[in-house]
């Protein structure tokens, strides 16, 4: 962990019991929900990671993800988009297997753009009782049933306008992202 502490990518560690116990600063920074905002550490230490991952299908990708790593013992590679309102981030997350049973994630940048604000995205809107599907890993929005669209066309095609308030979005896997992520683990193993 003293490596880990240091690295300039983001770096977290769960314990066997799926309880986070080391971040470093790399993933502080990176979390934040805007470059200029701080992020909120309080109670993420010793906290299960299933505080951040949502019941239902999302978490039930993550559970398999992780016995799949402790089964197999070696590391594999999660693609995901990680956007910012004003910034497009794809990463990949390595997930290694430690000797106590604890999952090792490193989160390795692949590309990142600057785009205009995208309002649904933006931590500072208010959010009313709405709610819109938004694909964990690649971030698209649900626009109907089995419809997903980037988030930008998805605000256009719903005329979501940034009023007073937005919907909340609710984390959901998108049947593409669902089987290529089923299909491809045995093959991107490290």
């Amino acid at each position: 962990m003293v490596n880990d502490f240091a690295d300039a990518r983001p770096v977290y560690i769960i314990d066997a019991l799926d309880r986070i116990v080391f971040v470093n600063p790399a993933w502080s920074r990176f979390v934040a929900p805007a470059r200029d905002q701080a992020p909120d550490l309080n109670g993420v230490i010793g906290r299960p990671i299933w505080n951040r991952i949502p019941d239902g299908v999302v978490r039930q990708l993550w559970e398999l993800l992780y016995s799949r790593v402790r089964a197999i013992g070696g590391s594999v590679f999660v693609p995901m988009r990680v956007d910012r309102a004003d910034e497009r981030r794809l990463i990949d997350i390595e997930l290694s297997p430690l000797s106590d049973g604890s999952i090792r994630h490193v989160c390795e940048p692949v590309w990142c753009e600057a785009r205009p604000a995208v309002a649904l995205l933006d931590p500072c809107y208010p959010r009313d009782a709405r709610s819109l599907r938004s694909c964990m890993w690649c971030r698209r929005i649900q626009v109907r049933l089995g419809a997903w669209e980037e988030i930008e066309d998805a605000q256009q095609t719903l005329a979501i306008p940034a009023d007073s308030t937005l919907p909340r979005l609710e984390p959901a896997a998108c049947s593409s992202c669902k089987q290529s992520l089923l299909k491809t683990f045995p093959a991107r193993v490290a």
